[in-house]
């Protein structure tokens, strides 16, 4: 069935509520997107799903917002690159168009706000020890929690407007955070935990 159908089943005051909350996840998993679970977690700011029918019409209805603005914006991306490749011989989408189109985001006005509770979210659920690497990468990946934790902390600290330093900071280690991390997915299987547990939160702001 079609993504309208299962909206216009959450929507239903005839059907039972578990019914209109299954019909929710039925239209997640044709547009979500923040991916299946974390969009879920976005929805959960609206209010209890599973019990209160309005929170489910709230819910439904931002997600509806997010799938025609989306739309929208695909509509304008495909006009453009048709005039691209017409007139500048442009075949191939440039790296922005790229990452744009891989990028996962919240589409729409409230695209912001989204993004900055999003990360909210994310983020409080990343206290803890860092994960177990290998000895030669340990003081590596503590450098770079630390960069990124004071990076996140300004990031939402300002709504989503970090301090220019710790963005300029972020993007200078970016190169390090992506070497270290194939080394890390290279090195599965084969690693030890770190000697001393390391929470994010006991780094500086």
């Amino acid at each position: 069935m079609s993504f309208r159908v299962h909206t216009r089943r959450v929507r239903d005051p005839e059907l039972p509520l578990h019914r209109r909350y299954t019909a929710l996840g039925s239209a997640l998993v044709l547009y979500a997107p923040f991916g299946f679970r974390r969009t879920w977690l976005h929805l959960g700011m609206f209010g209890d799903l599973r019990r209160d029918a309005e929170a489910l019409v709230r819910g439904v209805d931002a997600l509806e917002l997010s799938r025609d603005a989306r739309t929208a914006e695909l509509a304008t991306f495909a006009a453009r690159r048709r005039t691209e490749k017409r007139e500048q011989h442009r075949r191939s989408p440039s790296a922005a168009d790229t990452a744009w189109q891989r990028a996962r985001r919240w589409y729409g006005p409230d695209g912001h706000r989204a993004a900055v509770g999003m990360v909210r979210l994310l983020w409080a659920a990343h206290s803890g020890p860092l994960p177990p690497v290998p000895g030669e990468d340990e003081a590596a990946l503590v450098r770079l929690d630390s960069t990124v934790c004071a990076y996140v902390s300004s990031y939402l600290a300002g709504e989503g407007a970090p301090a220019p330093d710790r963005v300029a900071r972020l993007r200078a280690h970016l190169p390090e955070l992506r070497v270290l991390r194939a080394r890390l997915q290279n090195a599965r299987g084969r690693v030890r935990r770190p000697t001393t547990p390391i929470v994010c939160s006991r780094w500086p702001k």
